[in-house]
């Protein structure tokens, strides 16, 4: 599955990057901000993203989770400050919290990944994920 970081402290993005991509994911890039979040978007065309709350440049992470929905792009949400189900406005399948550990990342992205695809079957959330 191709996915999009975003995530402004870099250790973090760099290791959510390693650990998807040992899993056999395309990491599609990595945006700390709105705008580069945006223009990877529209140039890679990713199955979904991982979506920080609080970003760089004043960027939040829901307007960037809005933006990339009305793209058609699945949005999860991998904060320390996970929105309620009123902020969210239902632009995020849901969230995992951090810190993470390398496991939920993982079968939170296996889990988007059945979640789209049309004939595969059901899976189960992850222990870790919150619908939202």
């Amino acid at each position: 599955m191709k996915i999009l970081i975003i995530e402004d402290e870099f250790l973090i993005a760099e290791g959510v990057s390693l650990t998807l991509q040992s899993a056999g994911h395309a990491v599609t890039g990595i945006a700390e901000d709105l705008p580069t979040a945006l223009a990877l978007a529209g140039q890679e065309k990713p199955d979904m993203a991982f979506v920080d709350i609080k970003l760089a440049n004043g960027s939040n992470g829901l307007d960037v989770a809005r933006a990339l929905k009305a793209m058609g792009i699945a949005c999860v949400f991998a904060t320390g400050n996970p929105p309620n189900r009123a902020q969210a406005g239902g632009v995020g399948l849901g969230y995992i919290a951090k810190p993470f550990s390398p496991r939920v990342l993982v079968q939170t992205a296996a889990f988007v990944a059945g979640t789209l695809s049309p004939c595969g079957p059901a899976s189960v959330a992850p222990h870790g994920f919150v619908t939202l």
